[in-house]
């Protein structure tokens, strides 16, 4: 690297010699580094990140289209974890930021077909031009299950994503599922919570339950790539922009605000 070079840094690099690093496991990393807090002007880069986990942003690449690679590559982790193949059908439940990208992914690199679950009729306009085929509206006491089956033949997806992270979203995304099916509980519940899941239907129908956490350097790579290649742009994500002054007050309005997509802060 050399001093006026456009970088992207990721948030975090393994070690490569620990137990899970020699398996491949490098998201799970019993040394794994993190280096969070990038609200400033100048943010100085660990050298292990700088070794193995940094790179040159290419010249038709924006820096706000290089800031969505961290998030992009645990989706892709996601994806990659159910073992996604063109055809597929993935169902998404949750349309935030992670869950369009998950859309957007399915759709675009994986050529799967995509059944967005969401819970206003903005995300699903939005989940629309992303490029899912159909879509279900989650409102107060709606049956999900009977209209994602009558899409899929009677059988249900062959890929369900949670991307809420709420117990009753769990619950039902396991009943989404087609036989021999594969869920990702991607949305993260807060801590302490228990879930109870079918057990006759997890076992009769073969289910395979998988959550994804964070990503990897191969991971950061893809994802950079598929940006730079113009599957994944800025202009998908980020819906607002603001200078760094204005901080205090951006984080204000997406705590008290839902339907928001990604703010881009300029220092």
């Amino acid at each position: 690297f050399s001093v006026g070079q456009r970088v992207v840094a990721a948030n975090s690099a393994p070690c490569g010699v620990c137990y899970y690093c020699r398996r491949e496991q490098e998201n799970l990393c019993e040394d794994l580094l993190f280096n969070n807090g990038a609200y400033a002007e100048y943010i100085r880069i660990p050298e292990r990140i700088v070794n193995k986990n940094m790179y040159e942003v290419p010249e038709h690449v924006s820096y706000q289209d290089a800031a969505l690679v961290e998030p992009l590559a645990c989706v892709l982790r996601g994806l990659e974890e159910c073992g996604v193949r063109a055809g597929d059908t993935v169902a998404v439940i949750g349309l935030g930021p992670i869950g369009m990208m998950f859309v957007r992914l399915a759709k675009a690199v994986y050529n799967a077909r995509v059944i967005a679950i969401g819970r206003r009729p903005t995300q699903l306009d939005r989940a629309a031009r992303m490029g899912a085929d159909q879509m279900v509206i989650n409102s107060e006491g709606a049956d999900i299950v009977e209209p994602v089956r009558g899409m899929t033949g009677g059988r249900g997806a062959d890929v369900v994503i949670e991307a809420v992270g709420l117990p009753e979203l769990w619950q039902l995304a396991i009943q989404l599922l087609r036989r021999g099916g594969v869920v990702n509980f991607f949305g993260g519940c807060p801590s302490d919570t228990h879930v109870s899941l079918d057990t006759n239907l997890l076992h009769y129908s073969e289910l395979t339950c998988k959550a994804s956490f964070h990503h990897s350097p191969a991971l950061i790579r893809k994802a950079l790539d598929i940006i730079s290649r113009g599957f994944v742009t800025a202009k998908d994500f980020v819906n607002r922009v603001e200078p760094l002054t204005n901080l205090l007050e951006v984080m204000k309005h997406l705590m008290s605000h839902n339907g928001h997509l990604k703010t881009a802060i300029i220092p």
